[in-house]
């Protein structure tokens, strides 16, 4: 079963957040982001979501909360 990545644009970032800047994930999930900022959720390879576990919320155009289940 793929895994679930879900993006929600936050306006506030907490302070225990772990912030990682798009030129800072892996090249599968700086490939997927643009699609993903599009969508509610998606289903990813784990290759990609992998890319994303480092970080609590990833700042692209704005600051996105990342999920994967």
């Amino acid at each position: 079963m793929s895994p679930s990545l879900t993006l929600e644009q936050v306006d506030e970032i907490p302070s225990d957040s772990r912030v990682c800047h798009y030129d800072e994930l892996g090249e599968d999930a700086k490939e997927e982001l643009p699609t993903l900022t599009g969508s509610d959720s998606a289903s990813v390879d784990r290759s990609t979501a992998e890319g994303f576990q480092e970080c609590d919320l990833v700042k692209y155009t704005d600051y996105y909360e990342i999920s994967v289940a």
